[in-house]
């Protein structure tokens, strides 16, 4: 089965993407902050991760840094984000950032992307 590991501080957006998720029928685990993700993504291996940048505890970018240590280390990574500037496309890409979608993304755009990785 499918697995994805959504990091989204933001009740209302992280119950869009499990909206979404649920369409598809794909399994997933909620994080609510990078500190969270982090423990998460040394526990279980996931198909995908989506992950929101402005996270409390520990920012999205360093996620995206720390993901390397983990067993996810391959994991193919989405980031969503509200506030998408030209140099965070270069910390997107450093941090190896499959792709990004900035908030807010129509639901066509979030399925064309995931169903790239999955």
């Amino acid at each position: 089965m499918t697995s994805v590991l959504v990091v989204e501080d933001n009740v209302e957006n992280m119950e869009l993407i499990i909206c979404l998720l649920e369409m598809k029928g794909y399994e997933f685990e909620v994080a609510m902050d990078g500190e969270k993700a982090l423990e998460l993504a040394n526990k279980c291996i996931f198909d995908l991760i989506i992950l929101d940048i402005q996270l409390p505890k520990i920012d999205g970018f360093e996620v995206l840094k720390r993901l390397i240590n983990t067993p996810n280390s391959n994991t193919p990574v989405m980031t969503v984000t509200a506030c998408a500037l030209k140099k965070d496309e270069e910390h997107f890409l450093a941090g190896k950032c499959a792709h990004s979608l900035t908030k807010p993304y129509s639901m066509n755009k979030f399925f064309e992307v995931v169903s790239i990785y999955l």
